[in-house]
């Protein structure tokens, strides 16, 4: 048996050794970024549901709105789409969390994108045009 194997000798244990704590810090590590990024990916899932329902409920509004143009109360018109939400995503407003305010301030903004859009209406060149932009 020569030197070399008596250093060989010693040496391996404490190198295996090392080596499987490696392993399991990287493992640890691995499986401790494993749930944060699902919860990333659940609530971005959760996030796009809310805004699909709002779209929907808007949706749901404009056409309640051109049926019977006498109903046209946006506070009214939110409280509907807030309510349709609520009713479409329940899962995803547990999860997010949007208070009722945060909610109607979101409805509000994208009837008033929709309305918008259908009627041509340009705000950001209205707000220059105000603003003494030519």
């Amino acid at each position: 048996m020569s030197i070399i194997d008596s250093i060989q000798n010693i040496l391996q244990p404490i190198l295996v050794d090392y080596a499987v704590w490696l392993i399991l810090g990287v493992l640890a590590w691995f499986l401790r970024r494993l749930p944060e990024r699902w919860r990333i990916e659940i609530e971005a899932k959760h996030r796009d549901a809310l805004h699909s329902a709002l779209n929907t409920g808007v949706g749901l509004a404009i056409d309640a709105l051109q049926k019977h143009p006498s109903i046209a109360v946006p506070d009214r018109a939110a409280g509907e789409i807030v309510s349709y939400v609520r009713r479409s995503v329940p899962g995803a407003i547990r999860r997010l969390g949007p208070s009722q305010g945060q909610l109607e301030q979101m409805a509000r903004a994208k009837l008033q994108e929709r309305l918008d859009a259908i009627t041509g209406r340009d705000r950001l060149t209205e707000a220059l045009r105000d603003a003494g932009a030519r």
